[in-house]
């Protein structure tokens, strides 16, 4: 018998190795299935959106600089962020139709009457009237169309093909004879589900008033009364890298909550400066920034360009991920990987980032960096937000390198579980498309 000791790592691997085929279980449920493969199926919009916002921020005053790094594009830089806006900004809307199709295509019906019946339904959740414009115009606002309108596409997803199944299931459709084109029998065939759709998603969102994402917020908002302190600001974290890895926009569901208040907080922080005074606030907008990508996506984008010799898809997903990365534009990787809903990842992207977020919470409140005053933008690459932002802190530089170690250390050991089940993934359809080559005809 052996009585070689097993270092602290190796334990963790063999407890993560164990945890691998639940996780895979997981992953193979239809409806998560249906859910991933939707999101990689748009992940090529949030790439091109990715692009046009980085030329925005380029082009742009104050968008990376107070002046434009690329001023010869300065008179189209509306026009550049329109693509963007048009793209990433209302994702949710092609999430949803693909998330349909996906999932019809998986229960075995029409896929383009699952992309379209899931389309019907996220538009009857997300509107119960139409806005007027000052000119007068009737419009559909489009507030819950991009990242916080994924859950309404999942819910929309849930419903309507799940529904659409029933009724083929149950013969609760209108046949046509079989000489009918099928593209007008399909049409025929889906209009009792997608009255059905109508009846349920009309109920939910205009008879009953429950508007799915501004619900969310309501139910955090007592969670956040706590104001500025490690606690509610690691709750805080916690709940953004949670929604994140459910496909929700957890910056834009937390933040539309925090908002109000970390925008107060920085403003007191500005007065305090000038006056001379100390700053009073450690919780400021951009305090997250720090930590959140920082610790989760960077080090996957790592994993990924190491283990692209092993999984070959990964190299040019890497390499397509990486520049929008460094400028907090994590979309592609999130939606592309996916890291959303990745039953491998999930336990250290949320851990990593609860973790990092109260160390640097911590580090700041005890005087390591610098407390934020400077409102510097979002996309602000992070070593340079945690330097610029407090005034000049190498503090704030060094606790961005801390948090992406950190992230690398925990991340390990999970994936190489990932990457285990991906290539023997890999080698399975590369068995069964060998066996189907030399099948006799």
């Amino acid at each position: 018998m052996s009585t070689e000791r097993k270092s602290f790592m190796d334990k963790l691997m063999d407890n993560v190795d164990k945890l691998a085929g639940p996780m895979t279980h997981f992953g193979q449920i239809p409806f998560v299935r249906a859910i991933t493969n939707g999101m990689v199926a748009s992940v090529g919009i949030t790439m091109v959106g990715s692009i046009f916002l980085i030329l925005f921020l380029l082009s742009s005053d104050g968008g990376l600089t107070e002046t434009a790094l690329l001023p010869f594009m300065r008179p189209i830089a509306g026009d550049i962020v329109l693509v963007n806006n048009l793209s990433m900004g209302i994702m949710a809307v092609y999430m949803a139709i693909a998330m349909g199709s996906e999932y019809a295509h998986i229960k075995g019906f029409n896929k383009t009457t699952g992309a379209v019946g899931t389309f019907f339904a996220f538009i009857l959740l997300n509107f119960n009237a139409f806005a007027q414009t000052t000119e007068g115009v009737n419009a559909l606002p489009t507030n819950f169309w991009g990242g916080p309108g994924v859950i309404t596409a999942i819910l929309a997803t849930a419903i309507a093909v799940n529904v659409i199944d029933f009724c083929l299931k149950k013969n609760i459709v209108i046949k046509l004879p079989d000489s009918v084109p099928p593209a007008i029998s399909d049409s025929f065939t889906a209009i009792i589900p997608y009255f059905l759709i109508a009846v349920i998603t009309w109920g939910i969102r205009t008879l009953i008033g429950i508007n799915v994402p501004e619900l969310i917020g309501d139910v955090l908002l007592p969670i956040f009364a706590g104001a500025d302190n490690v606690f509610v600001y690691s709750i805080a974290q916690f709940l953004v890298s949670l929604f994140w890895m459910f496909g929700l926009h957890g910056c834009n569901i937390v933040g539309a909550v925090t908002g109000p208040l970390t925008n107060i907080w920085l403003i007191e922080n500005v007065a305090a400066f000038d006056a001379g005074y100390a700053l009073p606030n450690v919780w400021t907008p951009n305090l997250g920034r720090l930590s959140l990508w920082v610790s989760t996506c960077w080090p996957i984008l790592f994993y990924m360009f190491r283990s692209s010799k092993k999984i070959p898809h990964l190299k040019p997903l890497a390499a397509i991920c990486f520049p929008p990365a460094i400028f907090s534009i994590i979309e592609p990787m999130m939606f592309g990987l996916p890291i959303v809903l990745n039953p491998f990842l999930f336990v250290p992207f949320i851990l990593t980032h609860t973790l990092t977020g109260a160390l640097t919470y911590l580090a700041t409140q005890i005087g390591f960096m610098g407390r934020m005053y400077i409102n510097l933008p979002w996309a602000t690459p992070a070593p340079i937000l945690g330097f610029l932002s407090p005034g000049g802190s190498i503090g704030g530089a060094l606790i961005v390198v801390v948090n992406f170690l950190i992230g690398l250390i925990v991340f390990y050991p999970f994936w190489k579980a990932y990457e285990k089940s991906e290539v023997a993934r890999l080698e399975e359809e590369e068995a069964v498309k060998a066996a189907a080559e030399v099948a006799p005809a």
